[in-house]
């Protein structure tokens, strides 16, 4: 009876291991379940910006099924509190920040102090954000870092001093663009321009002054920017 006891007992340890392995394997954060549930809802050109989870609720990790949520009549931009119930955990409810999704630039690396900021340090990636204001991703090559910003953060305008503006008579790129057609030549500046701002320049070739923005490090896109 003592083996058979022992291989029972084996055989329940076995099947309670595999469940708690397979329930780790299809855990979530908590965060990336509550967005996912929140974006069918949203009205066009919103997002979530920053899930506000209790300390209770931080570092869960669990599967979509153990999580209820209870959202309100209409969602629109703003700071909205959402009922969210979690088994094993008591209800709660939550503040979710939602905003215009809006391009923003990531570090792709940790940037310290005294960096300047070169076009592989960032990507440009469309998304919402909340409590900061986020850099021009236009303005931030060339520009120096004053705060420490970690790998994947979004770089906000107080992280960074810009540039100084590139002064009139500077000889810039010029990409005209037009659909699918891309024009390239140069030019000279006829005021002082500041990347990411709005830049006037006389085209070398034909003396004819055209208007754009100024992308760093100096080149002047005429049309659409990318």
């Amino acid at each position: 009876m003592r083996g058979r006891d022992l291989r029972i007992a084996i055989i329940a340890a076995l099947v309670a291991f595999v469940a708690a392995l397979a329930s780790r394997v299809h855990a979530e954060p908590l965060d990336a379940i509550v967005r996912a549930r929140l974006a069918p809802s949203l009205p066009a050109g919103l997002d979530v910006a920053r899930v506000y989870l209790p300390p209770t609720l931080a570092g869960v990790d669990t599967s979509p099924e153990a999580v209820a949520i209870e959202l309100p009549r209409e969602l629109h931009a703003g700071r909205p509190s959402i009922k969210i119930t979690v088994r094993g955990h008591r209800s709660a409810s939550v503040p979710v920040a939602i905003a215009v999704a809006t391009d923003v630039a990531l570090a792709q690396r940790a940037l310290a102090p005294g960096d300047v900021v070169g076009p592989t340090d960032i990507a440009i990636e469309r998304r919402a954000v909340a409590d900061l204001i986020p850099a021009p991703p236009a303005t931030l090559v060339g520009a120096s870092v004053t705060t420490a910003i970690a790998a994947g953060a979004t770089i906000a305008a107080r992280d960074v001093a810009l540039p100084p503006p590139l002064p009139r008579g500077t000889q810039v790129e010029v990409d005209v663009r037009r659909g699918a057609v891309h024009i390239r030549g140069t030019a000279t500046l006829e005021t002082a321009a500041r990347p990411g701002g709005p830049a006037s320049a006389r085209l070398a070739a034909t003396k004819l002054v055209v208007h754009g923005t100024l992308v760093a490090p100096a080149t002047l896109v005429v049309g659409e920017l990318p």
